[in-house]
C-alpha cells in the first residue's frame, strides 16, 4: 500500500511538472538523485525488517524507486526551485519502493 501510494504521488508530481514546467527548466536528471534513490531503498528495506527478496519481483522497486523516483525528484526540484525538495523526493520514493518486496500490503503486519 505504501509503495502504491508513493508511486501514484510520484506520477502525479511528474504530470504536474510536465504541464507547468518553466521555460528554462533543466531537462536532465541528476545522477546524485539516481544514486540516492536505491540507497534509500536499501535503508527502507532494512527498516521494514529485511524481508526475504523474491528476485523475480526486484524489478518493481528498481523501476518505481530508481527510475520513477529520480524523475519525480527532478520534477520536485523544478517545481519548488529548491534542491532539498529533489533530495527528499528521491529518498522518500526510494525508501517507499522497498515495500514492493513485502508479502503483505502493509509493513509490520
Amino acid at each position: 500500500m505504501i509503495a502504491i501510494a508513493a508511486a501514484l504521488a510520484e506520477i502525479a508530481l511528474i504530470v504536474v511538472q510536465r504541464r507547468r514546467a518553466p521555460a528554462g527548466a533543466p531537462k536532465e536528471i541528476s545522477w546524485s538523485h539516481v544514486a540516492a534513490a536505491p540507497a534509500a531503498g536499501v535503508v527502507g528495506w532494512l527498516l521494514i525488517g529485511g524481508p526475504e527478496t523474491a528476485w523475480d519481483d526486484l524489478w518493481l522497486p528498481l523501476f518505481f524507486g530508481v527510475i520513477l523516483g529520480a524523475e519525480a525528484a527532478r520534477s520536485a526540484r523544478v517545481l519548488s526551485g529548491k534542491e532539498w525538495a529533489g533530495w527528499a523526493t528521491a529518498c522518500g520514493g526510494g525508501a517507499a519502493s522497498a515495500n514492493w518486496l513485502l508479502a503483505t500490503p502493509l509493513p509490520f503486519m
